[in-house]
Parts: structure tokens; C-alpha cells; sequence
């Protein structure tokens, strides 16, 4: 039975009509209207539906058979446990355990909306029907209107015009890296032995970056302004990290200080820009031989879209940069034959010069390798998004096996995973997670193609790829020159690589414990503080018979000084209360004697000292 049979039998005809007659002429306009254009839309999204069907039958796609589970509606338990990983600073370990037991191209529905997540090279490389989408809008508030937030013409355009200025770059002496480089090397050597590389190495390639495009040094080392744009910068990065990964709701959050963190980088920035100009404006100079900030200018005659373009390069520039630096010692120092093999080839090729040259650069090729075994595994942007454009097909991720094609409707998303493809073990063998630079001598990945992509890849290809591998080269070079006795501190708990914690904002860093000694004088000082008093005196008497009598004053010194601090002191669990104070250690230019050595050993022995 029809539903109008239905209607008319149990109500009647007589009833119907005066349902229809009492309703009045503007309500029943309506109703007909909204039931109309129900069934345009209908019909509209069966016609669409059938044609994408088809287009897929031409293309050869197949059904997509790999999802990714969940359990509660809209994938809400996927969603809390992803948010706990981004608190905790694991996402990308929280992707792997979900992404690794499916295809390397996986079907993903998150609250309603359905799209791709692949680490297929094949894929990846063919990407041209697709385009920025909201995360262009969610970029835009801190680094404005950019070549990382452009798409079409105007991309194609800043693209141009940048291009040229970094080739132009390649040719130019290493001048700028060492007054850095330099600065950096009087900053280590200023502290106190046990120090954080990360964020000097941040400073490091924010300085020289800005001293790059402007054409003068800022030692922002030194400087209060230099400190505040930086941590702005560092706020409202963070902040547009998660904004870029909340896609078209990237607008629900505005977290505190974050507009107050934007602009405080945008109006620096512009009155960096405006400052270079004035400075060019009296002191003219050819034209092939001005400034990179100039030729900017020339090319967009207009100072806002001069400064976006400054504050896209920064981004790029600082970031991803100073993150392979961090990595690239995070990870020699846990591989001390590597570091060995390393420090060779550098004292053989460079020695004792500071003053580093693009051609002793290219005579280390193993140096070369340490750093691609680091982007490899440390892309310093893991993850990337891109929408559909138009109805089009990925080569693969379609069918039981994953290798048919997959039809990708317009608008649909489609996220790329560098981080997870390079570290495929059908893509770089069973040691895939492992630390190895030699994979990348002779022929074994001489066809890996676009299964390595750390500066992404075809038009989109990072300009400064050489800026920045110049720059972390002179970096690595003049730190393991300085100090050749760089190594991790005791204790420090040796992670397998993707188990660490990271900080995922535009791009990856490493939210480990990142302290070195710098100095065999601080290793001693940290040793003293971890081992008994006993065992510290041994120690200096040994310095004293190696004669090295400055190292040996630094730690009497430091002996007294941690004598005659209860705060240290502990006798078994519990701290002394008391003070104790042994004056005749207190001696510059002292030589420790054998008296010295019984009454401590008597004393440490004793009261079961241990300095915690």
C-alpha cells in the first residue's frame, strides 16, 4: 500500500483536503519549496554520484578496504586519544601505532567528514588537482599572506620572485654564517658546560636569517627585542600548529595572547623591513648588488605583502633549520662510532680553520649523509594536508591489496605522512627506525626518489633547501671543532627514535631533554654532583697528576662550595642538616696532596656522603 493509500484510507479524502485547505497560502509556498529543493539536492547528488562512479570505472579504482577503526560514534574515542598524545607531546608516535597495522594509504571518518591518509611516494607525487584549502586560512593569521599560504597566480608569482633571490644567495661567501657562528660559539663557551642546544640553535638561525634578508647582522643574542619577537614567534607558531591540524574549524581556537603574539611578530617584522629599505634608500648601491629585502620590494611594491613574504621565509628559515640541528646531535651523541667517523673526516678536511668554505662542504660526504639520515628520519614537516580541487584519482589505495587506483572526491582531504614513509622498511630495509648515515653511500637508495622528501617535493620544493643545509653544516662543523669532548649527560635515558617526545607545531622539535656537556670542565663538575665525595677527590687527584691545573682549581673550588651547602648534602635518603666546611680545600692554585685526599676519603666515609 502506497503512503497516499495509507493517508486516504485510514483518514480520508475529505480529511485531506481540509488539511490541505487550512493551511494557509504563504506556509504551504513554503513547504512546497523546501520539498523541492530536497529533491534537487537529491537528484543533484545522484546525477554527481553516478558520474563520479564512472569517472572512477575509467580510471580503474577500486573500493577503499582500509579504514581506520574506532569504537564510539564520530570516532570520539580516536579524537581523546589523540588530544592526550598531542598533550603529551606523541602524536606522531600515537599516528604510527594506529597507521602502521593498515595500508600505507587509509581511509579516515573523524566526526562525520571522511578523508586519506598516505605514505605512498606514488601518491604523494602525483598531488597537482589539489590545493591548500582552510589551512592556508589558519596559517594566515601570524605569517599573513605568504608563499605558504598562497595558491594559483599569486603563489606562482612569489614563487618566481623568491626563487631568484636564494639562487642568487648560493653564490655568496659565508660571511654571515660566521659572524653567527661565532656569536653561538661565545655563547656555549659562556655557559656553563651542561647546556641545552636547542634553543641557541633556534636563536642561532633566527639571527642569521634575519641578517640574510636584510643585509646586516642583528645579534639577537644580545638583544631585548631580539628576545621578545622570538618567544612571540615561538607562542603564536605553536598555537597555528593546531590551528592548521583543526582544518575548516581552525577559528575555535584562540588561545590567550595568541593575537597579541601575531602582531607583535607582523609589526617587528615590518619595521625590520622598513629600517633595511631606509638603509638601502641612503646608501645606494647597483642593482645586482642590493639586498635581498630590495629586490622583495621591487617585486611586490607593496610593504605588507613584503613583510608577509619576510615572515614566511622566518618560519622556514628558523624552524626547520635549527630542528635538524638539534636532531643531528640528539642523534650523534647516541652513536658515538658515527660521531668518531664524523669528527675524522671534518679534522681532515677542515682541521683547526673557522672560517668554513662551500667547497670543503662538498669534500665531506659523510657529513652530507649524517644529515639526510637526520631529515630522514626528522622530516622538519612530518605532516602535510592538501583538499581536492576537483574529482580526480590517487594511483593507489584502492582494492583488498591497496595498489589500484582511489577515487578522491572534490573537497576531500588528503594528508601526506613524510615522517611514517621514511621510515618504511619496504622503502629503506629491516633497520628503518635505525640511525645509519653509510645507507646513503654507493647505490642502496639511488632510486628512492620520492620516498625521501624532507624538503618537500616537484613545484613546491623548499627554496632554501641549500640555505639550510650550508648553514647546519658550518653549525655542525665549528661546534664539534670547538668542542671536541661534546657528549650526553650521564643518565640520559637513550629513546628509540619516534618514541621521544615532540613538539608538532608548523613544523617538528624536539621536546626531549636536549643537555650536552659542551666541555670535559663541566662533565667533571656534573660528575661530582652525581658520584660520593670519595670518589670526586679521586678524581681530582687524578687531575692533579695529569697536571692539568686549572681543571683541578675549578673543582677544589666547587668542592668547598658544595661542601658548605646543606641543601646538597644527604646521608642516605635524608638531607644534613648541618654544614660541613673543610677550609683547607679552599686554595687557589692549591696541589691536592695525599692529606687531602685521606681526610676527605675519612670524612665522605664517615657520614655516607652522597651529593644528589
Amino acid at each position: 500500500m502506497s503512503n497516499v493509500d495509507f493517508i486516504v484510507s485510514h483518514v480520508g479524502v475529505g480529511s485531506v483536503v481540509d488539511i490541505l485547505t487550512s493551511i494557509r497560502g504563504s506556509t504551504l509556498m513554503v513547504l512546497l519549496l523546501s520539498l523541492t529543493s530536497c529533491m534537487f539536492l537529491y537528484v543533484r547528488s545522484a546525477i554527481k554520484y553516478h558520474h563520479d562512479v564512472e569517472f572512477g570505472n575509467q580510471k580503474g579504482c577500486k573500493p577503499y578496504e582500509s579504514k581506520l577503526i574506532y569504537h564510539w560514534p564520530l570516532a570520539l574515542d580516536i579524537m581523546k586519544t589523540a588530544f592526550k598524545a598531542g598533550r603529551d607531546k606523541k602524536l606522531l608516535a600515537f599516528f604510527t601505532t594506529h597507521f602502521d597495522q593498515l595500508h600505507p594509504t587509509t581511509e579516515v571518518r573523524i566526526l562525520g567528514g571522511i578523508g586519506y591518509v598516505t605514505q605512498d611516494p606514488e601518491n604523494i607525487n602525483n598531488l597537482p588537482d589539489f590545493h591548500l584549502g582552510p589551512r592556508s586560512l589558519a596559517m594566515k593569521a601570524m605569517i599573513g599572506n605568504g608563499i605558504f599560504t598562497q595558491d594559483g597566480a599569486a603563489w606562482m608569482h612569489s614563487r618566481e620572485s623568491l626563487r631568484r633571490q636564494f639562487i642568487q644567495m648560493q653564490y655568496q661567501n659565508f660571511k654571515g654564517f660566521h659572524e653567527h657562528l661565532e656569536s653561538l660559539m661565545g655563547k656555549l663557551h659562556a655557559s656553563s658546560g651542561v647546556t641545552d642546544l636547542q634553543p641557541i640553535f633556534y636563536r642561532l638561525t633566527l639571527d642569521t636569517t634575519i641578517a640574510m634578508i636584510l643585509d646586516q647582522p642583528v645579534e639577537s643574542f644580545d638583544h631585548e627585542i631580539g628576545d621578545l619577537f622570538s618567544k612571540a614567534f615561538d607562542q603564536a607558531s605553536l598555537a597555528t600548529g593546531t590551528r592548521a591540524r583543526l582544518g575548516d574549524m581552525y577559528f575555535l581556537y584562540q588561545p590567550k595572547g595568541f593575537s597579541k603574539a601575531c602582531e607583535t611578530i607582523k609589526s617587528y617584522t615590518y619595521q625590520f623591513a622598513l629600517d633595511a629599505l631606509e638603509r638601502e634608500v641612503k646608501s645606494p648601491v647597483e642593482t645586482e648588488k642590493s639586498s635581498f629585502i630590495s629586490k622583495l620590494y621591487r617585486d611586490n611594491e607593496d610593504m605588507q605583502l613584503v613583510r608577509d613574504q619576510v615572515l614566511n621565509i622566518l618560519i622556514a628559515g628558523r624552524d626547520t633549520t635549527a630542528a635538524t640541528l638539534s636532531y643531528a646531535f640528539h642523534l650523534l651523541l647516541r652513536n658515538p662510532a658515527t660521531l668518531e667517523t664524523l669528527r675524522g673526516e671534518i679534522e681532515s678536511v677542515v682541521g683547526d680553520e673557522k672560517e668554513i668554505t662551500r667547497a670543503q662542504i662538498q669534500q665531506m660526504p659523510y657529513l652530507h649523509n649524517v644529515l639526510q639520515e637526520t631529515l630522514r628520519l626528522y622530516p622538519p614537516v612530518p605532516i602535510n594536508t592538501r583538499f581536492c580541487k576537483k574529482l580526480t584519482s590517487l594511483p593507489v589505495g584502492g582494492g583488498p591489496d591497496g595498489r589500484s587506483s582511489l577515487l578522491i572526491r572534490e573537497g576531500m582531504p588528503v594528508a601526506y605522512s613524510v615522517y611514517h614513509m621514511q621510515r618504511r622498511e619496504d622503502l629503506y630495509g629491516p633497520d628503518a627506525l635505525v640511525f645509519r648515515p653509510e645507507r646513503w653511500n654507493g647505490s642502496e637508495l639511488a632510486n628512492i626518489g620520492y620516498g625521501y622528501l624532507p624538503f618537500n617535493g616537484g613545484p613546491r620544493l623548499c627554496l632554501g633547501k641549500d640555505f639550510g643545509l650550508m648553514l647546519a653544516s658550518c653549525a655542525i662543523v665549528r661546534v664539534m671543532q670547538e668542542f671536541p669532548g661534546i657528549k650526553l649527560v650521564p643518565g640520559t635515558v637513550l629513546e628509540e627514535p619516534g618514541t621521544e617526545r615532540q613538539h608538532l607545531t608548523l613544523t617538528l622539535s624536539n621536546a626531549q631533554d636536549v643537555r650536552k656537556f659542551v666541555s670535559g670542565e663541566a662533565e667533571r663538575r656534573y660528575q661530582y654532583q652525581r658520584t660520593t665525595f670519595f670518589e670526586v677527590m679521586i678524581s681530582f687527584h687524578d687531575m692533579e697528576r695529569d697536571n692539568v691545573q686549572s681543571q683541578k682549581h675549578n673543582g677544589i673550588c666547587m668542592a668547598s662550595r658544595l661542601l658548605q651547602s646543606p641543601q646538597i648534602m644527604t646521608k642516605g635518603n635524608r638531607p644534613i642538616k648541618s654544614t660541613l666546611f673543610l677550609p683547607t680545600l679552599y686554595r687557589p692554585n692549591a696541589k691536592l696532596n695525599a692529606i687531602d685526599i685521606f681526610v676527605c676519603g675519612i670524612m665522605s666515609s664517615y657520614i655516607g656522603m652522597n651529593v644528589s
